[in-house]
């Protein structure tokens, strides 16, 4: 019996997954049929961990406030799948704790500025 809590929506399953680490990318084929190609560079700025929300909130509430880290030169080293549901990313700067779900990455891909 399927789950009602948590039904399938084929516009965030993802049919087809790749990580391009040399080319720090993620490539996403979905059940709809869509397409999304993710910069990990926009990833890691959009990153939804508590402390990366935090920081960017304190951000925009202060534009002169300088943020701790700057992501232009953070790479993806290594990615795992969190269940059906989302994926994780290891940083070189040693950040990990932002879980990307896949409702979220199909969000960021409709998004003209992403990729």
């Amino acid at each position: 019996m399927p789950d009602s809590r948590s039904p399938v929506d084929a516009s965030t399953t993802p049919k087809d997954l790749k990580v391009k680490i040399s080319e720090q990318r993620l490539l996403i084929e979905w059940q709809d049929g869509g397409r999304s190609e993710l910069a990990f560079a926009q990833l890691r700025r959009d990153c939804p961990c508590a402390s990366c929300r935090t920081e960017r909130e304190s951000q925009s509430n202060n534009p002169l406030r300088i943020l701790k880290s700057d992501p232009a030169g953070v790479r993806v080293t290594n990615a795992r799948l969190v269940g059906n549901y989302a994926i994780q990313f290891f940083w070189s700067d040693g950040h990990s704790t932002g879980i990307f779900d896949f409702r979220f990455l199909r969000s960021l891909s409709r998004d003209p500025s992403a990729g």
